[in-house]
């Protein structure tokens, strides 16, 4: 029994890393298929099918590294083995998954072509998605603990590949005006990645009973297996435009503190 512990105690701590590791393993592939796509549409011309479902894969390995994501942290729970050495590998891999792959995604769909103006776009992105782990890593058991201050990066990602996934499904071309969209979205996506606007970390319904959660829960599970790019991307857009609305709501409406009021009053002509 001694011997049977010990080797459980030995593997349930490395489980969680593995599906972290797995979470770099399709992050790596992402990039190697982007990298592919840009070669090959350099060096000669592919078939249009070719090129919409290698895009397609770009994206979807991506979608496929936050489903591991989220099962590597929900395991680490689970079985109540979270580590320093777990968070820092975990944010390591998500840099490389919802950072480096999502930027070079975008780069070689719609932004290599716009010159150093694209690139700085991405370079941002990618910064930013980097300092919003390390701040993350700091903040893990204090103000992150609940909710996550700032979009969280599998979000930020999810903006970034969502409409790659669907342009790429349904096979239309970017245009102009699509470029002219990730310019300016994918610094603001990397802006709001390290802003204070706070982000719930699962969402929030409010349901009469388990016959009306059973039946909505149906409807999503139906939209998602006949349309599951256009669930993805109306989901991470919904759900950082929601966050943002109401942090603004909340920001407009706030009172001002006494001390702001004291300032704000004028002074009696004649002085004191």
């Amino acid at each position: 029994m001694k011997k049977k512990r010990s080797r459980r105690d030995k593997v349930i701590p490395v489980l969680p890393n593995l599906f972290t590791t797995g979470n770099l393993f399709f992050g790596l592939l992402s990039i190697m298929t982007s990298i592919q796509v840009a070669a090959s549409t350099l060096l000669s011309d592919v078939p249009s099918e070719w090129l919409y479902a290698k895009l397609w894969w770009a994206a979807a390995f991506i979608a496929i590294a936050g489903f591991f994501d989220i099962l590597d942290g929900r395991l680490a729970r689970i079985l109540r083995h979270e580590s320093d050495f777990g968070i820092s590998y975990d944010s390591l891999c998500d840099l490389v998954s919802f950072g480096v792959a999502p930027g070079v995604l975008v780069y070689v769909w719609v932004l290599m072509g716009s010159g150093k103006l694209g690139l700085m776009a991405v370079l941002l992105y990618v910064v930013c998605a980097a300092l919003r782990l390390a701040r993350f890593n700091v903040q893990s058991k204090t103000l992150e603990k609940f909710g996550f201050r700032g979009l969280p990066s599998p979000m930020g990602a999810g903006l970034m590949f969502s409409p790659v996934l669907v342009f790429s499904a349904f096979k239309i071309p970017p245009d102009v005006g699509v470029t002219w969209f990730y310019l300016a979205a994918a610094p603001f996506i990397g802006l709001l990645m390290v802003s204070d606007v706070p982000y719930w970390r699962q969402p929030r319904f409010k349901l009469s009973g388990p016959f009306n959660a059973l039946v909505v829960a149906s409807i999503i599970i139906t939209a998602i297996i006949t349309n599951p790019e256009i669930m993805l991307l109306a989901g991470v857009y919904l759900y950082c435009i929601v966050g943002l609305v109401l942090y603004l709501v909340r920001q407009l409406s706030r009172k001002p503190s006494h001390a702001q009021d004291l300032e704000n009053k004028k002074l009696p002509e004649g002085g004191l």
